[in-house]
């Protein structure tokens, strides 16, 4: 039995969005559901919101560490240095482009809405999570997992958007099974990560770990990322 939670809160980048569905007049009731960007979506929330086998609420990361990490410190340790690659990657890149990686940041985080920074946090998360599944095929116990996840996101709502003041709202759903695969030991219980728990050179890499997958959200890909 598939238990469900629904959630509605304002969607990443809504205001931009609230202007670009203006500007071109996009009419939501109009978008296609349950497309793939939708479901891997659905699924990257499930993961991070309800069946996270190591945090109390983790990343979306997790599901493809399954299986190579046995404990929460483990997969901490996991996440962390794939973000500090991302996060390499970038100042080597824009290492002379300062105000540019201050944009990145506060897109990152949600206080601006660069298209140029929308753009290239999407590329990388795609990036990241392409050289995550590469490995999935060799492990059971993650193929095990998402194919799990995905069962549970076929028997998901579709997403829905509705324009608020200056904003856009969604309503979407995420889910656990009864009967979910365990992948810790009993012993192992799930940890709540906070930034104050970190060492002050990890927690840069917590918060792209954390908000990245926002650049993996089906409007941002679907209009930001790709027109704006």
């Amino acid at each position: 039995m598939v238990h469900i939670e629904k959630i509605e809160k304002r969607v990443p980048f809504g205001p931009a969005l609230y202007v670009h569905c203006g500007l071109y007049d996009v009419h939501f009731d109009d978008l296609p559901t349950k497309t793939r960007i939708e479901k891997n979506y659905l699924a990257w929330e499930t993961v991070r919101k309800k069946t996270n086998p190591y945090f109390v609420e983790g990343t979306g990361f997790e599901g493809y560490v399954v299986g190579t990490c046995r404990t929460p410190d483990a997969a901490l340790e996991t996440i962390l240095n794939a973000n500090q690659h991302i996060l390499d990657a970038i100042a080597r890149l824009y290492h002379f482009e300062g105000c540019f990686k201050s944009s990145l940041i506060k897109t990152l985080i949600g206080e601006i809405s660069d298209p140029e920074a929308i753009h290239i946090w999407s590329a990388y998360l795609g990036a990241e999570l392409g050289r995550l599944r590469v490995h999935v095929p060799r492990n059971k116990s993650a193929i095990l997992f998402q194919n799990q996840t995905y069962q549970i996101v076929s028997l998901l709502p579709s997403m829905v958007y509705r324009k608020a003041t200056c904003n856009v709202v969604q309503n979407y759903a995420v889910g656990y099974l009864d009967n979910g695969v365990s992948v810790i030991a009993p012993t192992q219980s799930k940890i709540n990560v906070d930034l104050n728990m970190l060492k002050p050179g990890q927690q840069m890499a917590w918060l792209v770990a954390a908000n990245i997958g926002r650049f993996g959200h089906p409007l941002v890909r679907n209009f930001l990322d790709k027109f704006w």
